[in-house]
This record gives structure tokens, sequence and C-alpha cells, in this order.
């Protein structure tokens, strides 16, 4: 069963946090709080309302019954309405997309890392033409050339 819930606070088992769930059992009570294990890195918060889907038993394999009060049946917390979260490394989004506000525009890294090193070469010539004059340039600031560390191992644009 997936289930809308109510962060209440940290589980006793460890990782686990204790959520309030949004329904009422079969017999008209509602269901009792009980520890959830957010999955995928989600970090949830006190008070936020996450979205659940129901696992096994007591993290020991046994069959979950709902009108057992579900005292040992453990939900899954896989996703957050208080917050917009990646939950996998391989999503692709596409057509327009905004992160955060969305009131900068983004560079394609791979076209800045070619204008970058043009221009990291350029300086290094007119460096080298400075070094060569009387009275030498002194080659302050130093150059700092392009890295090919600036671009990103896990995010692409475009």
């Amino acid at each position: 069963m997936i289930f809308a819930a109510t962060i209440k606070g940290q589980g006793e088992t460890a990782g686990t946090f204790i959520v309030s769930p949004h329904y009422t059992r079969f017999d008209g009570v509602q269901a009792l709080d009980i520890e959830a294990l957010p999955i995928n890195g989600l970090i949830p918060a006190v008070g936020d309302v996450v979205y659940c889907a129901d696992g096994i038993n007591d993290f020991a394999q046994s069959i979950q019954l709902l009108i057992n009060e579900n005292g040992g049946a453990y939900p899954i917390i896989f996703a957050s309405l208080a917050a917009s979260l990646v939950y996998s490394p391989d999503i692709q989004l596409s057509g327009k997309v905004k992160l955060g506000q969305g009131g900068k525009k983004m560079m394609l890294g791979d076209e800045v890392q070619t204008w970058a090193q043009a221009v990291d070469a350029a300086l290094t010539a007119l460096y080298a033409w400075g070094a060569s004059m009387s009275p030498a340039f002194p080659g302050t600031p130093p150059l700092q050339p392009w890295q090919a560390t600036n671009l990103s191992e896990n995010h692409e644009l475009d």
C-alpha cells in the first residue's frame, strides 16, 4: 500500500523515522505512528509530508497485516513533498528545466573548457613574449590555467 505520512521524529532503529500515516485502518481507527525507512539518501525533517510504501514486518521477513494495528509493519519512505529531490543518479530530464529559482543561465562545460583553454594558450604566449622584453614582464598575476577537474564527473547539461 502507498500512503502519505507526516514525519514525527527519529525512529528507534538507526536511520529510521517515526511517521504518522494519513489513513484510517479498515476498522475505522486512525493508523498508529510507526517507524519508516527512507531510501536513496532521502533525509526528511520533522513535519515533512512524505510518501511511503509498505514493506515487510519488523525488519524480519514476517508477513504484514494491517489489522495488526500496523505494529511491526514498516513503510519505506520514497518521496518527500518538502523538497525537490533527485532519487537516482541516472535521471534524465528533457525540455527546459529550472534549478532553484531559475534566475541565472547555465553554461555548457565542454564549450567553456574549449574557450578557457584557448585563452590559456593566448595568455601563455603573451607572458612568454612579455618575458623576452626589456624590461621583462614580471609575470604577475601568475597564470592559473583551466583544470579538467573544473567539470563535474556527475552532472551533465544539454
